[in-house]
């Protein structure tokens, strides 16, 4: 299932633009490379082979080849830098042809020289190939050592939360579970289903900033409470962006009481402009909301909770999100034990 949605805010996956940029340098760089290569070979050409003045002139020249082929390899890697060699020897064998025949001991040089060319642009190239390998591997451990230290301080927070409120930390989980099962019917690379995953674990973390007597007062909330209540999102946004790394995640949680036709908060954004994370994160939130015991109202069933959500979808639910949902079978749902429970205590509420 494919489809364009929102980016997140800072996402380095979302740049539509770069691809063409990188072209647009390669090109360029190409045409520079090429240019330099010109030049030294019309400067080559233009000086005679007469005198001992522009012989050395020559020598001189013949060096300068090298640095094209260097530029090559650090733009281009292994195969800039042996093409520059192959395109440096191959202009400068034509000089060579033209301007030297015959002079025997000269040419051997020369030709030791194309040789000097080739090697050089196959060390360069392997020598920037193994920078970039290393390069590569330090970035990797800086990540790796950047995402534990995300995933250690949400699992503090959820940990923090289950010491407040144990109910919504087993909430936050089995929303998490369903979130990744939805978003895995999804073109969503695995880096944007552990986003997902995380930001549902923490949905519902600004929770901490809202009053006992209103988060669970069972009769219906005044529009000062309600307001207080609307504030989670915010508050667990603004929680989260102090992690270093979880900037994603904090927008994803700060859109999952969105809704497309713009009636959510706390921005009333609209459809097009909410993230497809925060549209799964909702439709997951809601389900779970809908199939678990609350103060206020029994546990529904599976299929109840399905069929009340498809009348939201006009406008309050992602349609494409919704769907995912229901295709999921009940082996495939993650939170199969939530749904087990939610039947327990909707039995248990009937008797």
């Amino acid at each position: 299932m494919e489809r364009e949605e929102a980016p997140l805010a800072g996402a380095a996956w979302w740049a539509p633009e770069a691809p063409h940029r990188e072209r647009l340098g390669s090109r360029r760089l190409a045409l520079a490379l090429s240019a330099s290569v010109l030049i030294l070979v019309v400067l080559h050409a233009a000086v005679s082979v007469g005198t001992h003045s522009s012989h050395v002139v020559h020598v001189v020249l013949r060096g300068l080849y090298l640095f094209p082929i260097i530029a090559g390899a650090l733009w281009f890697g292994l195969a800039g830098g042996l093409l520059t060699a192959v395109g440096v020897s191959a202009s400068y064998l034509a000089h060579i042809l033209v301007s030297w025949r015959g002079q025997t001991m000269e040419n051997v040089n020369q030709f030791a020289m194309i040789g000097v060319y080739l090697a050089f642009g196959g060390v360069s190239g392997l020598l920037v190939r193994a920078r970039e390998r290393q390069r590569a591997l330090r970035i990797a451990e800086e990540r790796l050592a950047e995402r534990t230290a995300l995933i250690e301080g949400i699992a503090g927070l959820v940990a923090a939360l289950g010491f407040r409120d144990d109910y919504t930390r087993q909430h936050c989980e089995r929303v998490s579970e369903l979130a990744v099962a939805i978003g895995s019917r999804f073109d969503m690379s695995a880096e944007r289903l552990e986003a997902l995953r995380l930001a549902a674990l923490t949905h519902d973390i600004g929770k901490i900033g809202v009053p006992d007597d209103i988060l669970y007062k069972p009769e219906a909330l005044s529009q000062t409470e309600r307001a207080r209540i609307e504030r989670h999102p915010h508050i667990a946004s603004e929680i989260l962006s102090r992690i270093h790394g979880a900037r994603d995640i904090a927008e994803i949680v700060l859109c999952h009481h969105e809704c497309p036709d713009g009636s959510g908060y706390p921005r009333g954004l609209r459809a097009e402009q909410i993230p497809l994370e925060a549209h799964i994160l909702r439709v997951a939130d809601v389900y779970s909301a809908l199939t678990d015991v609350r103060t206020y109202r029994p546990a529904l069933r599976h299929g109840q909770a399905l069929d009340l959500m498809a009348e939201w979808g006009q406008g309050k639910l992602d349609e494409e999100s919704l769907r995912a949902l229901r295709s999921l079978g009940a082996a495939d749902l993650t939170d199969q034990k939530s749904i087990l429970e939610s039947e327990a205590n909707h039995a248990r509420h009937e008797r």
